[in-house]
């Protein structure tokens, strides 16, 4: 009886871990450190690195507009991620904002199908350990908001609307019209 608690205890305990990491981020890679503090510092810039856009080929520069900058990383397994595509589409449609996407997947087929199937329209790179590393993301769906100047004006966990509007409210102030209406992700 003893051994069958410990274990429903053992259990619901890894299972309370899961949620938190993955919803709230209160856990990054077993430390202490909250998800909004991953990523380069606010007011810094991203790295200028040598990257290709997985559909068409072409080199992708996170500096060359001159206009506010989505820069996402998300996963194709990731629930969270294609629930917030109708709201990144939408932005795209709508405003002036560049989308960069970050996607990590099992190969380069599997972010190219991914990205077809979300109608991801801005640059799609395929996202690795070192590309995380460099940027200090250690967890997705997770969005830096780069102003026109090309500074980080805010970073941070982007899974919900309203953390989208959140993120980008000291570049864009988004208003979401009945129109947008999010799709049911299978």
């Amino acid at each position: 009886m003893i051994v069958a608690v410990c274990l429903i205890v053992t259990v619901l305990n890894l299972i309370l871990t899961a949620v938190l990491f993955r919803q709230l981020g209160l856990m990054v890679m077993g430390s202490a450190r909250g998800a909004d503090d991953s990523g380069i510092s606010v007011g810094r810039r991203l790295p200028a690195l040598d990257l290709m856009d997985a559909r068409t080929g072409t080199a992708v520069n996170v500096h060359e507009q001159r206009r506010p900058q989505l820069v996402f990383f998300g996963s194709t397994t990731c629930h969270e991620c294609a629930e917030i595509y109708p709201d990144i589409r939408y932005l795209e449609d709508h405003y002036d904002l560049r989308v960069v996407n970050f996607l990590f997947g099992a190969d380069l087929a599997d972010v190219v199908t991914y990205a077809g199937k979300r109608e991801i329209k801005g640059p799609v790179i395929v996202a690795t350990e070192d590309l995380a590393t460099t940027y200090d993301v250690e967890v997705n769906p997770f969005a830096f908001v780069v102003d026109e100047r090309g500074l980080i004006v805010s970073k941070g966990l982007l899974n919900s609307r309203g953390r989208l509007i959140h993120l980008l409210a000291p570049v864009l102030r988004v208003d979401f019209d009945k129109e947008a209406v999010r799709e049911n992700v299978a």
